[in-house]
């Protein structure tokens, strides 16, 4: 199952660790700060196996992720069909490719500046969205909205991530409809928990 990669590139900038803030914003902007500046100075170890990278994801963004629910989204149609243990190991199946994706993500930073616009939030506040720009070589922007929502009073989780129009879980949704047609769900899940970190 195949990501954009420089939508993974751009996911894996700005996703944060904790979420203690009140406003999105900073959380991401504060916490993007910490994971790319750790990149940056252990620029060695990216070349000594997985386990720095892995480290990173599992530690600073993956406490932040809804992984419950964007797997309930991934697999819209499919998730209310399969049993409370198939539901169980896509969740571990998608964390691990998460887990993954983010990781090679990573070995593509070299240091570009990210810059925030201001939190947008729905009518009720529990919803935000935070737009970041990745500043490329040659003055190109990669523009990228992450999706948060409010799960408890100052926690924010992420739950998607948009690039130029295109979601994460749509796309996410998009392969495992076309896997599922091919293979079934079982299989399917199989190979999510088979995903080599």
């Amino acid at each position: 199952m195949k990501i954009l990669n420089v939508l993974a590139l751009v996911l894996a900038f700005a996703l944060p660790a904790q979420a203690q803030e009140a406003d999105p914003k900073t959380v991401v902007k504060a916490v993007a700060d910490k994971v790319l500046s750790e990149i940056l100075q252990n620029k060695e170890k990216l070349d000594q196996g997985p386990e720095f990278l892995l480290s990173l994801v599992e530690t600073h963004m993956l406490p932040i992720i809804d992984q419950e629910r964007m797997a309930k989204m991934a697999l819209k149609g499919h998730w209310k069909s399969i049993s409370k243990e198939q539901q169980q190991n896509f969740i571990e199946g998608f964390k691990r490719l998460m887990i993954k994706t983010y990781a090679g993500a990573f070995k593509a930073y070299t240091g570009q500046k990210v810059s925030y616009s201001d939190t947008r939030f729905n009518k009720s506040g529990s919803k935000a969205i935070v737009s970041s720009a990745i500043h490329m070589a040659g003055g190109s922007l990669v523009n990228l909205q992450y999706r948060l929502y409010q799960k408890n009073p100052g926690d924010w989780k992420v739950y998607d991530a948009n690039l130029a129009g295109l979601g994460v879980l749509k796309t996410y949704r998009v392969q495992f409809n076309e896997q599922i047609q091919k293979d079934g769900i079982q299989k399917t899940i199989e190979q999510l928990l088979a995903v080599q970190l």
